[in-house]
């Protein structure tokens, strides 16, 4: 008789609970991550960062296990036609998992350098969802709400992994570079002066100054309120953000941005800097950390 490491009983709770547990399992993880990922930003608790950490690990882990058995499972005799139609319903429902909620899409800057691999992860994951489903046509009585779950799954994923792709820092930074100005041609100007003055024609050469580039940013700040309010703090704070983010990527400002950002704080109640400070950082972590750039 051949010893069989796996008890019985062992093994017929497995076949009965594994995808039933792993389908729980990441719907739970899913929550977590909910819930607790905006406390993340705000509070330095090493349980809190340690459960946060450990479901975004696992979330991904699981429900790409659990459509794995879905697809594994498919087919089998012993399977009722019924059963089959929700395993093919539960695999673009797990692929929505995969995507991700949106309050994370990374947990550090270097998730975000990993946006390439989470599309070939999606090619993978909707080739085996809609695998799964091409099983169960042309009899699946859950047609129509698999179909929907499939597109969402996919809008997800899709989602997610956009939102990566934006947050990587090499396409963080080239977003912040500005078109390149070559200057005025001087040298088609004097061809164009010459040929006039040939041909006898009147011609004269006026100077005009270029305004500033930087002044419709930088007038915002002249005239603020002495004291700030929540919309008010919001503004400013954004208007810091898009002007200071570059610093992200190391990019270089100029005497003018330090000058107004100085003057705005110098001239501020301790309690509204701070408030703006804080703002604006919320606007980097959501930027490189959550979904909303999608």
């Amino acid at each position: 008789m051949a010893f069989d490491p796996i008890p019985k009983e062992v093994r017929k709770v497995w076949d009965t609970w594994n995808l039933r547990g792993f389908i729980i399992l990441s719907l739970s993880l899913q929550t977590i991550l909910i819930l607790f990922a905006p406390f993340r930003k705000r509070t330095s608790n090493m349980f809190m960062i340690f459960l946060v950490w450990s479901a975004y690990l696992l979330a991904d882990w699981a429900a790409a296990f659990a459509v794995g058995l879905i697809s594994n499972s498919q087919g089998e005799d012993n399977e009722p036609a019924d059963n089959g139609d929700l395993l093919a319903f539960w695999a673009p429902f797990l692929l929505v998992h995969l995507g991700g909620p949106d309050t994370i899409t990374a947990f550090a800057l270097e998730d975000n350098a990993l946006w390439l691999r989470h599309l070939i992860g999606l090619l993978f994951q909707v080739f085996a969802a809609f695998y799964v489903f091409l099983q169960t046509l042309p009899d699946n009585k859950l047609l129509v709400p698999t179909i929907l779950m499939l597109l969402a799954g996919i809008v997800k994923y899709a989602e997610r992994t956009r939102a990566l792709y934006l947050a990587s820092l090499d396409k963080y930074k080239e977003s912040m570079l500005k078109e390149p100005d070559p200057g005025p041609n001087y040298a088609k100007l004097m061809d164009e002066y010459a040929s006039k003055k040939e041909a006898k024609l009147p011609t004269r050469i006026d100077m005009i100054a270029e305004p500033k580039k930087d002044s419709a940013k930088t007038t915002a700040f002249d005239d603020f309120p002495r004291y700030l309010n929540v919309i008010d703090s919001v503004k400013y704070a954004y208007q810091f953000y898009e002007i200071f983010k570059g610093l992200i990527v190391d990019l270089i400002f100029s005497f003018r941005e330090r000058n107004d950002s100085r003057s705005f704080f110098q001239s501020r109640t301790a309690d509204d800097a701070y408030n703006v400070v804080l703002i604006e950082l919320n606007f980097m972590y959501e930027a490189l950390y959550t979904k909303v750039v999608v």
